[in-house]
């Protein structure tokens, strides 16, 4: 964690140039057969100026899911100083307890959710690309760690376990095109690839083997099947089968149509989408499963 703090608050773009932005998230895979997702942004583009934004999703294999939004001024928003955590008005997202734990934690009339990510899996080296803006920085402090807690609406949701990842990514600069990001995890399977443009952050751990992860590509077939090709290297192509489970949330909905042409200008994003997927392979003699979520982000 003391190298995200060195990237992000020493070594990395100055947090008070125009074009900072900064993003916490965290997908879980509950054992339901659901997905949570929980994303907070600040930063200093545009209208979004030294405020935060907050969204915590919980979707189901059916019925309705839980969509759930807080937005905070400059007052409202804290970001710790070693930049691996951050709070938008009354929700908590980050390291905020004693330990290498992550915490998400909102309370409003609407939904209410405390959860807890332990840390498990690789750690992935930090990805730093340069745009033409400045920097930008990819990292995931914890790679396939176990989450509980519960996120409730009203009657809907309710306690939960699952599998989890945590990312975070910021800086001045200004990757182009959309995001997208794949996370395998399993008992013995910890595969990541986060990428948008010519950057990406990527990990790839099977049983006791750390794969090399420079060829990694992802594609997605008509069908909307998966693939994570490891190229020439290392010869392993994983098929992602979806579940069923899925979700898309629009990421301005609550602004006024001028806001999103703003928003459209300053590159940022406008939807969201996530899946989630399945997996059984082999490497060598050995035969692994897993689960999987895909998101992209456009």
């Amino acid at each position: 964690m003391s190298l995200l703090c060195l990237l992000f608050s020493c070594a990395g773009p100055p947090t008070d140039a125009l074009s900072w932005r900064e993003q916490w998230e965290i997908l879980i895979l509950t054992e339901d057969g659901g997905i949570i997702e929980g994303i907070a942004n600040t930063g200093n583009t545009g209208m979004y100026r030294g405020e935060g934004q907050f969204r915590a999703n919980r979707w189901f294999t059916s019925g309705t899911p839980i969509l759930f939004g807080m937005d905070g001024g400059p007052a409202d928003v804290d970001v710790s100083s070693a930049h691996d955590a951050v709070r938008v008005g009354s929700a908590l997202v980050g390291r905020f307890d004693d330990g290498e734990h992550w915490t998400m934690r909102f309370s409003n009339d609407e939904a209410n959710a405390i959860v807890r990510i332990d840390p498990g899996g690789p750690q992935p080296p930090l990805s730093t690309g340069m745009s033409a803006e400045g920097q930008w920085t990819l990292a995931s402090p914890i790679s396939n760690g176990r989450s509980h807690g519960w996120f409730t609406a009203g009657r809907r949701g309710g306690m939960f376990e699952g599998k989890s990842v945590a990312l975070h990514r910021g800086g001045d600069g200004r990757p182009p095109g959309p995001r997208q990001t794949v996370v395998i995890m399993g008992p013995r399977v910890s595969i990541g690839l986060d990428s948008q443009g010519s950057q990406k952050l990527a990990w790839a751990r099977i049983g006791d083997l750390d794969l090399p992860t420079s060829d990694l590509v992802f594609s997605m077939s008509e069908s909307g099947i998966g693939t994570l090709d490891f190229g020439p290297e290392t010869v392993l192509s994983i098929d992602l089968v979806p579940t069923g489970c899925s979700g898309t949330s629009e990421v301005h909905q609550d602004l006024s149509v001028l806001e999103r042409v703003m928003a459209d200008f300053s590159g940022l994003a406008t939807s969201r989408t996530v899946r989630r997927a399945k997996t059984r392979f082999k490497l060598g003699e050995e035969e692994f499963s897993a689960s999987a979520v895909i998101v992209d982000v456009e």
